[in-house]
Parts: C-alpha cells; structure tokens; sequence
C-alpha cells in the first residue's frame, strides 16, 4: 500500500501528490496538492469522469482542476 501517489501533471515536471483515501456514504474523498503552487494538501472530493474511467476534482464553481485514471487511486487502497 502506497503512503502518496505521485502524477506527473504535465510536460515539465510538475507533480500531483495524493493520499489519505477515505470513503463515506457512497462519496470518495482524498487528500491532494501539486507542485503548482505552495499550498499544503488539502481534502476534496472525487467525481467519476469518462464513464468510470478517470476522476476528476473540480474547483468551488465546477471547473476541472484535475483529471487523472482511477488506477492511481487503486494503489492508495
């Protein structure tokens, strides 16, 4: 069982990090960052995307931030 998942978020080597899975109720939270910006991980929840392949977390008004294959969240669990 993987401590962090670490993405390759683009080209240039900048990086998502994920951790801390957590389940309720149906809903599946994580807790996230990226080398973007200097803001320490924060908890979110993930939407199913592209018909169960991929998840997504969005912004406050619904905006994509990140979409990334459920795989990465697989190796969390």
């Amino acid at each position: 069982m993987a401590d962090i998942v670490t993405i390759p978020a683009d080209g240039v080597g900048n990086l998502l990090f994920l951790k801390d899975v957590r389940r309720k109720d149906g809903r599946i939270f994580i807790k996230y960052r990226s080398t973007f910006n200097d803001v320490p991980f924060q908890e979110v929840e993930l939407h199913s995307a592209d018909g169960g392949i991929n998840y997504v977390i969005t912004g406050g008004d619904g905006t994509t931030l990140w979409r990334f294959s459920k795989v990465w969240i697989e190796k969390l669990d």
